[in-house]
């Protein structure tokens, strides 16, 4: 087996794992629901041209998100043979994505407020929480680590929050927040809460050993502590934005430095160690993370007293959010795709 074999062995998964994806006509439930909500979001983004599909922006990241970013996250996650929880939660949010995200982007057109609205977003929360099960399967299964395997327990956990911000969205409460801070929180916790963690967790694949553990080095002991920050620094982001803006940029200054220099890592020796196509996609995912950080990093200082605002919400969602989305989640998750091919 050459290296580049070896590589994408490991990225696909443990020895001891397996891929609980039910299939359809030979293929993945979850390949054919990304091509297909792929295409259905072309149209989408289409139509809010012309005026013809009322959607505003942030809410074709959401649909992106639904469509697109979680079958494919999905299709990279494998369960142990032996988590009987794991694989069936794995399967039930397999088969259920594609309706629920359909009826998520029905939720997203319909009145805020409106009981047909909430009641369209609760199937994305039936399904995210079958996720997020799959997420606590996985992990007591493994008893714990290693520690990218936690990164991708984290991406499958963390995603159910996004949906609970759909909910109130959908239900038109705002807590004691903008109303745009809660949507734009469901999109968060889309790509930061999960694509971020999961392709943290597969590239951290690539960069251990077989047993998972990053090497004694300076640089495998630095990847193993931002694999952590990321991590953990995803949660308290949100805590720091509801309860102090102190947390949040200190927050926000930890998980920036630990993204950078996971995305520099990631340039260095997991690209090179990946077949060519996939490899520039990973080079794409880790230097549009480094732009997106930059801009968050600029947000968050705002929110201290007396800081002036560098970045505005409409300038956030317009390169933040269009980067996060189409510069990094889409090709890294597509690349790791590849590598089980």
């Amino acid at each position: 087996m050459t290296d580049p074999e070896m590589t994408a062995a490991r990225a696909s998964g443990p020895p001891t794992a397996s891929h609980p994806c039910p299939r359809f006509a030979g293929r993945r439930v979850t390949d054919l629901s990304a091509a297909t909500g792929g295409t259905l979001w072309l149209g989408l983004a289409a139509g809010t041209i012309g005026g013809a599909v009322p959607l505003a922006p942030v809410a074709l990241y959401v649909a992106l998100a639904a469509l697109v970013v979680v079958p494919l996250g999905l299709g990279a996650v494998e369960t142990p043979r032996d988590a009987t929880t794991a694989t069936v939660a794995y399967r039930a949010a397999a088969v259920g994505q594609a309706p629920a995200a359909l009826a998520l982007v029905a939720a997203l057109a319909a009145p805020q407020g409106s009981p047909v609205a909430v009641a369209l977003v609760l199937p994305w929360l039936g399904v995210t929480g079958a996720i997020a099960l799959c997420g606590v399967g996985r992990l007591a299964a493994r008893g714990g680590g290693p520690l990218p395997e936690l990164a991708v327990d984290a991406g499958l956990l963390y995603v159910p929050i996004a949906a609970a911000f759909l909910c109130l969205h959908a239900a038109g409460i705002s807590l004691r927040f903008a109303p745009i801070i809660v949507l734009l929180t469901g999109v968060h916790f889309h790509y930061a809460g999960f694509a971020l963690p999961l392709v943290v967790g597969l590239t951290g694949r690539i960069l251990t050993g077989t047993d998972g553990t990053f090497p004694a080095t300076i640089a495998g002991r630095a990847t193993a502590a931002a694999t952590v920050v990321i991590v953990a620094g995803i949660l308290l982001i949100a805590i720091g934005i509801t309860f102090s803006p102190l947390v949040e940029v200190v927050a926000v200054v930890a998980f920036t430095v630990a993204v950078v220099g996971f995305a520099i890592r990631m340039l260095r020796d997991a690209v090179p160690a990946v077949p060519r196509l996939a490899g520039l996609l990973l080079a794409v995912a880790a230097l549009s993370v480094c732009w997106t950080m930059a801009l968050a990093l600029a947000f968050a200082s705002a929110s201290l007293p007396g800081t002036p605002s560098l970045v505005t919400i409409p300038e956030m969602i317009r390169w933040h959010g269009s980067v996060n989305a189409f510069g990094f989640a889409l090709p890294a998750l597509v690349a790791f795709r590849l590598l089980e091919d």
